[in-house]
């Protein structure tokens, strides 16, 4: 008998263990789930939590986030327990590891270390027990994303052409797909992964995605200058105390004489910016399609410098967003300092006209 309560009670352990330390899944959303539904922690059953409350924001607009300050000598939140959660939790407060996709790579690494280095750890860029003491993810993981008419009526076909863009009123985003992967901060793959039984190439209005819980990061720091490493291919924002504040990847020029060295400064701040195609500057894509005339693209998150333009004072070179934040530090740009659109709207809050910028080799 003893052995018997001896087994027993070894599988409740083993039971509980399994049940607490499994990552967070989502439940099943119905399509009257109101636009932006907080999901349990733990791993739920098929049917909808009626009990979740929720959030009436459509894909288009997530709410922005609330500035919460939090001493490092109490963490709030509970234990992180795989890479995505890893990868949310740096995101939330300003060190961004680019496009979350759930996986470790260099620029997890960076985001990594940029934390442990504002938080006076050792940056070794690994997840070490000092860092898990410090770094916790708060609930909800993940959000629900009920689709609308409006989502829809959002979305416009790819163009074709440079001229295709000149000619269009907007610069909108080109699939509900994109738009959730933006407005959350992620891979696009990695909405598709989590959620396996949806076709993204049919979706209608009333069905439920479920996406990373990853409200845009607002800060509200002082900050004495801009840090770019062009080796790297890190942007800091750091503090009057030399705290790093804000750390995210950029894409820089892929000539070396056109890459910017030394300080410069904050000449201009621009949300939803138009852009002018220049053929004396787009020489080959004008020599393709025969233009010969300046003209303008109209603004949205697929313009070529997506949603923010942060002008410096050397002509024509600026810290802007992207139409493709995935390839952000992977892919070269013509010169300028190219963010993700989610990464640039936050650093336009913490930068002034005069902020000084400087570019690192």
């Amino acid at each position: 008998m003893l052995r018997l309560l001896l087994s027993l009670s070894c599988l409740a352990i083993l039971g509980y263990a399994a049940y607490r330390w499994l990552p967070a899944w989502p439940a099943a959303a119905s399509a009257s789930t109101a636009a932006h539904t907080q999901l349990p922690a733990e791993p739920a059953a098929s049917a909808p939590d009626s009990s979740a409350k929720a959030q009436e924001i459509s894909a288009t607009k997530l709410a922005p986030t609330k500035t919460v300050h939090h001493s490092p000598e109490q963490p709030v939140g509970r234990p992180i327990v795989n890479t995505l959660e890893l990868q949310m939790a740096l995101a939330r407060p300003g060190f961004s590891p680019g496009s979350i996709d759930g996986s470790i790579g260099t620029q997890t690494r960076q985001a990594l270390s940029a934390y442990q280095l504002a938080h006076q750890l050792h940056p070794s860029g690994e997840f070490d027990h000092a860092t898990q003491a410090t770094l916790k993810i708060t609930e909800p993981i993940y959000a629900r994303v009920t689709l609308t008419a409006s989502d829809f009526a959002a979305i416009d076909p790819p163009p074709v052409s440079w001229r295709e863009r000149g000619n269009r009123t907007r610069m909108a985003y080109h699939s509900i797909l994109e738009m959730l992967a933006e407005t959350c901060m992620s891979d696009p793959d990695l909405i598709q992964q989590l959620n396996p039984e949806l076709d993204f190439n049919s979706l209608q209005p009333g069905q439920v995605v479920v996406v990373p819980h990853m409200p845009p990061v607002r800060l509200h720091h002082p900050v004495s200058h801009l840090q770019i490493s062009l080796s790297a291919r890190t942007l800091q924002a750091i503090s009057p105390h030399g705290r790093i504040v804000f750390h995210c990847p950029v894409s820089i020029a892929r000539r070396v004489d056109k890459r910017p060295s030394g300080a410069l400064r904050v000449e201009v701040r621009v949300e939803n910016p138009n852009y002018t195609f220049n053929p004396a500057i787009l020489s080959s894509a004008a020599a393709r399609e025969g233009i010969s005339q300046k003209f303008v693209i109209q603004p949205g998150p697929n313009n070529p410098v997506g949603s923010i333009w942060i002008g410096l004072n050397l002509p024509s070179y600026g810290i802007h967003g992207t139409p493709e934040p995935e390839k952000v530090g992977r892919t070269e740009s013509s010169g300028c300092f190219r963010l993700a659109n989610w990464n640039a709207q936050t650093l336009i809050g913490l930068v002034e006209v005069g902020t000084t910028v400087h570019v690192d080799p």
